[in-house]
């Protein structure tokens, strides 16, 4: 972690922080704690807190971690420092032991709720003059980090993308006609537990027919139609990480009315992973597979963007979209994932994780896909 603390500090330095404090705060879509924390101490826990200072690096948690955060945190140059009492009370001492009376503080945004941060102005309003530090917003320092991976990183990336395929194949290999949306879904998980996984890295959309057209279906009991397209949108988790990958397939045979729709989905896909490159903003990246799609006739039915980054968290920076501002580089970990909806009818979507490598995208997933280039509908 010793790296990753001496990157955080040489961005504090270019934004005038003395320290960074790195909250609390859960995700409810998808379950997950403060991957920001676990990045830079490599503590699993739900709660506990942490402060970058020039020379050390705490992570505050109660009793009923100490053991474990000590456990995950070494030797990584994490001191863990045990939490009594209320939270503001012991959030002052430990400022106070940490020398930032009247230094500046960062808080992390993404790890700081509203309610964080009134309590904590509350309590610095409090203090003595020369004890009370100031508060203020940081930068998103440690997601622009977490946007670049490091080889450690991409090995365990791997591992779980390879581990998505796997369950992909099983579970796409027994699709029969008949099964319940929430039977794919339930299968996803089996499979993901039984090669060893955590879990799902989200609930895993499985759509068939016209609810294909909704990007983001939850499974329902609705019964698969024989030579009906279904999306399946799923990931697995693995020490933290996760994968993402989807594909379009079908009970029986592929429908011939979905034909000519998959085959421009599947050359936008592949357009943008042979063109994409280092340097490109991530709405030009956008644009390479949405204009295939636009030359095509359905620029009005594709309206999410191509991809997002993937780590700790299955949506992070960077973003490849027409409003990204975000530029990519090597070592980024991202989908590409173009899809066609029909309001009524259905949807294709395909999606792989790439790296950034030498300037261009290497692809990590290999699940297969339908073969239906060159047939005859």
């Amino acid at each position: 972690m010793t790296s990753r603390l001496d990157r955080v500090r040489a961005a504090m330095d270019e934004t005038g922080l003395d320290a960074l404090f790195v909250g609390c705060a859960v995700d409810d879509v998808f379950g997950t704690h403060s991957a920001n924390r676990r990045y830079l101490t490599g503590f699993s826990g739900s709660t506990g807190y942490v402060f970058v200072t020039r020379d050390r690096a705490v992570l505050a948690v109660d009793f009923r971690y100490v053991e474990q955060a000590e456990a995950e945190c070494a030797p990584g140059g994490i001191e863990v420092w045990k939490t009594e009492g209320a939270f503001t009370d012991w959030w002052a001492t430990l400022t106070g032991e940490l020398g930032l009376g009247g230094k500046r503080i960062g808080l992390s945004r993404a790890d700081t709720t509203l309610g964080l941060y009134t309590r904590l102005s509350d309590k610095v309003a409090e203090m003595p003059a020369g004890e009370a530090p100031e508060l203020v917003p940081a930068p998103p320092i440690v997601e622009k980090l977490r946007a670049v991976k490091d080889p450690a990183e991409l090995e365990m990336l791997q591992c779980v993308i390879d581990m998505g395929d796997q369950t992909m194949q099983r579970v796409t290999g027994t699709l029969d006609a008949g099964m319940t949306e929430r039977e794919v879904s339930r299968a996803i998980l089996a499979t993901i537990l039984e090669l060893g996984g955590e879990g799902v890295s989200f609930e895993s959309i499985v759509a068939a027919g016209p609810r294909g057209a909704l990007p983001h279906a939850s499974p329902t009991d609705a019964r698969i139609g024989d030579a009906q397209p279904v999306v399946i949108d799923m990931g697995a988790r693995l020490n933290g990480y996760c994968s993402d990958l989807t594909r379009t397939v079908a009970a029986g045979a592929f429908p011939s009315a979905f034909r000519e729709i998959y085959e421009v989905v599947f050359t936008a896909q592949q357009t943008a992973i042979e063109r994409v490159e280092a340097g490109m903003s991530g709405k030009d990246a956008h644009e390479l597979a949405a204009s295939v799609i636009a030359d095509a006739g359905y620029e009005n039915n594709f309206g999410h963007g191509l991809g997002h980054g993937i780590g700790l968290d299955v949506h992070e920076t960077p973003y490849l979209g027409r409003t990204s501002e975000d530029t990519l580089e090597d070592g980024m970990v991202f989908t590409i994932e173009p899809g066609i909806y029909l309001p009524g009818r259905g949807g294709v979507r395909i999606e792989d994780v790439v790296v950034l490598e030498n300037g261009k995208a290497r692809v990590l997933s290999h699940a297969p896909k339908p073969e239906l280039r060159g047939e005859t509908p």
